[in-house]
C-alpha cells in the first residue's frame, strides 16, 4: 500500500479536499484489491462499494487518527479488516472460482498494479484459479493474515494491530495459513512445494 504522509494526513484532517482526494486515489486500488482477496470473487459487483463504504468511514473518523499509535495505512487496514469482516457475518455467499463472472457481467480486474501480469498460458491459468480456491478455503483469520502479509506486505506489528491480536498470533495464523496452502496446493507446485 502506498504510504501516506502525516503532513497530508492533517490537511485532510483540516478539510482540505486536495488532500483527501490524494488520499483516496493512492489508497483506492489497494484498498479494493484487499477486500476483493479477502472476500472472494462472490462479491465482485460489490467490491467498489464496499471499498466506498471503507473510505466514508476513515474520512468521518479521521480526527481521531492518532500518528503516535500507527501508521495512517495500518489504520486504514484496520477498517478494511473490521468492514470485510462485518460484511460476511451480515450475509455469506457461497466461494466460487475467481474465473467465474456472472451471467451477463463483463469480467473486472481488481489486481493492483504491484502485481506481475499472469501469461495466458493454461497452465498460469488453472494454477491461479486453484490459488484462489485453496486462499478461499481458509479460514477468514488465516485469510486475512495472509493477504495482509503476503499481498500487501505488510510486517507483523502493523498485522497485529490491524487484526487486534499479538505478533506471536499473526505467525501462527500465517504459518497455519501457508501449511494448509502448500498441502492444497502440492499436486500443482511439484516436488519443491
Amino acid at each position: 500500500m502506498t504510504e501516506i504522509t502525516n503532513d497530508l494526513v492533517v490537511a485532510a484532517q483540516q478539510g482540505d479536499d486536495a488532500a483527501s482526494r490524494t488520499i483516496v486515489e493512492r489508497l483506492q486500488r489497494p484498498v479494493i484489491a484487499t477486500i476483493f482477496r479477502f472476500l472472494g470473487p462472490g462479491w465482485r459487483r460489490e467490491i467498489e462499494d464496499l471499498a466506498q463504504e471503507v473510505f466514508l468511514k476513515v474520512f468521518r473518523a479521521l480526527d481521531k487518527f492518532d500518528p503516535a499509535r500507527a501508521k495512517f495505512t495500518t489504520w486504514v487496514y484496520t477498517f478494511v479488516r473490521n468492514h470485510c469482516f462485518d460484511v460476511l457475518k451480515r450475509r455469506r455467499l457461497p466461494v466460487r472460482s475467481m474465473d467465474q463472472t456472472p451471467e451477463g457481467e463483463p469480467a473486472r480486474d481488481f489486481a493492483d498494479r504491484r502485481e506481475l501480469q499472469p501469461t495466458q498460458d493454461a497452465e498460469n491459468q488453472e494454477l491461479g484459479r486453484r490459488i484462489s480456491e485453496a486462499l478461499a478455503s481458509l479460514g477468514e483469520d488465516q485469510r486475512m493474515v495472509f493477504v495482509l502479509r503476503e499481498y500487501e506486505n505488510l510486517d507483523y506489528r502493523e498485522i497485529a494491530t490491524i487484526t487486534g491480536v499479538n505478533e506471536g498470533t499473526v505467525k501462527s495464523r500465517l504459518f497455519r495459513a501457508k501449511e494448509s496452502l502448500r498441502q492444497q496446493l502440492a499436486p500443482y507446485l511439484g516436488a519443491g512445494a
